[in-house]
Formats: C-alpha cells, structure tokens, sequence
C-alpha cells in the first residue's frame, strides 16, 4: 500500500517507525508547518462522514453537513492547529471532545443572535485547547469511523460482488458446493478465495488504523474497531 508521503517522513529518522498522521501534528505541529497541516487535512478526509454523521445525532440532521464543514474548516485553521501541539490521547477522542464543545458554542451563538446580540463565540479558546480530550469516546462515532475504514478498504480490494456476503459471515447455510457451484467454481477455490480476501480486508485495516494512532496504539485500536466493524456486519 503506497504511503502518503506526510505519514513517512520523520524528523527523527533514528526512529524505528514511521510517524502517523495524528503523531506529526504533535511533532510538527507549529502554525506554519506545511507537513503538520498536510497530516490533519488527512485526517480530517478520513473523519468527515462519521463527523456528519455525530453532528446528524447530536444536532438539525438538516445542518449537520454545513455543521461539519464548519467543524472541519475550524480544526484545519492554522491558529487551532498551533494550539493542538501539546494535546495527547487518540484523535477520535479529541474529535468528540472538541466537536461537543463545538456544538454547544453554536448553540450559544445561535441563542446570543435570537437575543439580538452579535457576539462571535470561539468555540475552542487557548484555555480550552490545553485541557486534555475526553477518553470515554463515542462508541456510535466509533462504529461509523470502522465503516468508513471498511468502505475504503472494498474500494482497494473491489472483491466480486457475488463473494462479499462470504467475506465477512460465517459458512453459507446451504453449504460451499452449493455455493460454489452458484459462483461456477469448486468449494476448494472459493473458500481459498475468500479467505485471501478475508486476510487482504484484515490488513488493509489495520494498515489504515495504523496511520491514525502512535505505534504503541495501534494493535489496541485496530482490534477494538475490527470488532465493531464485525458487529454491526453481522
């Protein structure tokens, strides 16, 4: 899988691992750095329908897309961008902690404008921005980050329509001969098939996952979204 070149280069090339997207915004996350911005517009690509989505839950479903531009344009702002540089923890624990806090500025602006007042609300001030992110998460926004992970992953993989509900199930009920002779090919060759696919699906996976979090993360996060991924297939 060809890496974006944000998520290779690394300003410790002693390292033994690469840096991840959420990674170089800490390491070179000042107001100016073209790589740092570059990781988090990346970021941003990858969140953007889960980030409608919570914004569909948690608000108008009617403004959840203008309130996720709005969101995501807030967070590629060079000024919030320098004022991240010190956050630790998972970016899709800071995401729901910001975009909370996001929202119920926009709550307050819109009930300060009903009263007439014009005051412009910031929805993360410099105090705010030092304040570590939630860890308790969103496990619905979690889910819908695993399906985005999944859809772009099948979008690589583009497996035959016909062998996707193998992929993720268990045996058909009416049994591979039967299946296979459906797909006209032998049981053999379809469940060595589905399995290759079911192993290049699990490692695109977690190559994905992989850019999103720091190393020592990595196996955690990937197991954790898999299974959710699982569980809302089944």
């Amino acid at each position: 899988m060809e890496k974006n070149p944000a998520t290779t280069e690394h300003p410790h090339p002693a390292s033994a691992f690469p840096l991840t997207h959420w990674t170089i915004i800490f390491e070179a996350g000042s107001a100016d750095s073209r790589q740092a911005q570059a990781a988090l517009a990346k970021l941003c690509e990858l969140y953007r329908q889960p980030i409608v989505n919570w914004f569909g839950r948690h608000a108008n479903r009617q403004e959840a897309e203008d309130l996720a531009h709005s969101f995501i344009a807030y967070l590629l702002d060079k000024q919030v961008l320098a004022r991240l540089r010190e956050r630790k923890g998972r970016f899709r624990f800071f995401l729901v902690t910001v975009m909370r806090r996001f929202l119920y500025a926009e709550w307050d602006k819109a009930a300060a404008q009903r009263r007439g007042g014009n005051a412009a609300i910031v929805p993360l001030a410099g105090n705010e921005a030092a304040q570590p992110a939630g860890t308790d998460g969103d496990p619905q926004f979690d889910s819908d980050l695993a399906a985005e992970i999944h859809a772009r992953v099948m979008s690589k993989l583009e497996p035959p329509g016909d062998f996707v509900p193998y992929l993720f199930g268990k045996d058909p009920s009416p049994g591979w001969d039967e299946v296979a002779a459906t797909l006209n090919t032998t049981s053999a060759a379809l469940r060595k098939r589905v399995s290759r696919l079911r192993r290049a699906h699990w490692e695109g996976f977690r190559d994905q996952v992989a850019e999103l979090v720091s190393p020592g993360d990595k196996a955690d996060e990937t197991r954790y979204l898999y299974e959710l991924l699982f569980r809302n297939l089944a």
